[in-house]
């Protein structure tokens, strides 16, 4: 295969170094390597790139006519998963799946831990110089984790919450065999009769047309009072204005938000002021490693591009994921 031209659109997720730039010219010292700073390209730029890593803009792709080959660096890749945005049928997807599991797993453990200790409570408290202390309505490991979707995250958490004592319960799209660190796996046609059973609720799914509002204000009646809600897949995946709802009479005990329907969340938004709400800014997979992730993960698929191997984490077009 004749070496391609690349185009590397660096972001907070990928930035490749010096060293990692050595590398991959040593490997491969007749490609043709571009890198700019988000998406600054001029139209020649895009037309000549067989390969873009980064975040096109999804109208440009259609100019994009010598592309083959995108990879993204995020996991989800909503914007780009639709076949008419390209000048050609046979382009290559790939997302960073793999990259993201351990440090969003770690946040959502932060998560329970926040509210189960109530840190945030004690937070508040210090505004006011109160000295009071509460007792955790339950120990967490008596408590029951329910895990929407055992993918990288997924499964990522699933094994921490074993670590710290949890029930481990979870659903996936596809029945397949249990795995040790979880102790009942469904479909996600058995979400409904599992939901009753979580002290906590996390999501973990890919983002597509059918986990659109997955969590609705039916599903939501169907959680414990006392249950926290954590999303760290997509803002979408839940009825945002049932959930405030659910929050503020209480149906709900408490919510970790790292992503919501609209990013940044505007300042309007009820959910900046529920005191039963933890808010991070889509700030779950951010991560020192991140950058290096990425950039491994594209090496690894560079060369099995260029030798004609199966490639890791091809989207297909038709799933979204």
């Amino acid at each position: 295969m004749n070496l391609p031209s690349i185009l590397f659109l660096t972001h907070t997720h990928f930035h490749p170094d010096q060293e990692e730039m050595q590398q991959l010219l040593a490997s491969y010292p007749q490609i043709k390597v571009t890198t700019l700073r988000g998406a600054t390209y001029t139209k020649e730029q895009l037309e000549q790139a067989h390969i873009i890593v980064g975040f096109p803009k999804p109208e440009d792709l259609i100019h994009a006519t010598s592309l083959r080959w995108l990879h993204t660096p995020s996991a989800g890749v909503t914007q780009y998963a639709d076949k008419a945005l390209y000048a050609r049928e046979d382009v290559l997807l790939t997302n960073s799946v793999g990259t993201y599991g351990k440090q969003i797993a770690d946040h959502v453990i932060g998560m329970i831990i926040a509210f189960n200790h109530n840190f945030l409570t004690y937070h508040k408290q210090m505004e006011q110089k109160l000295w009071k202390n509460y007792f955790p309505t339950h120990d967490i490991w008596e408590s029951t984790l329910l895990i929407v979707g055992l993918g990288d995250i997924g499964t990522n958490l699933a094994k921490r919450a074993k670590a710290h004592g949890m029930r481990v319960v979870a659903v996936k799209r596809t029945a397949t065999e249990k795995p040790a660190f979880v102790d009942i796996l469904g479909t996600i046609d058995e979400l409904d009769t599992l939901l009753g059973q979580a002290d906590y609720l996390a999501l973990c799914p890919a983002y597509t047309k059918e986990t659109e509002h997955l969590i609705d204000a039916k599903r939501l009646s169907l959680l414990k009072s006392s249950a926290y809600l954590i999303n760290v897949g997509r803002g979408a995946l839940v009825d945002e204005e049932a959930l405030i709802e659910a929050l503020e009479t209480r149906q709900l005990a408490g919510a970790g938000l790292d992503v919501t329907q609209l990013e940044p969340l505007p300042p309007e938004s009820k959910l900046w002021s529920l005191d039963n709400v933890f808010i991070t800014p889509h700030a779950s997979g951010l991560s020192p490693s991140d950058p290096h992730q990425v950039f491994s993960l594209f090496l690894t698929n560079l060369e099995r591009y260029l030798n004609g191997k199966q490639m890791q984490n091809i989207v297909d077009f038709q799933r979204n994921y």
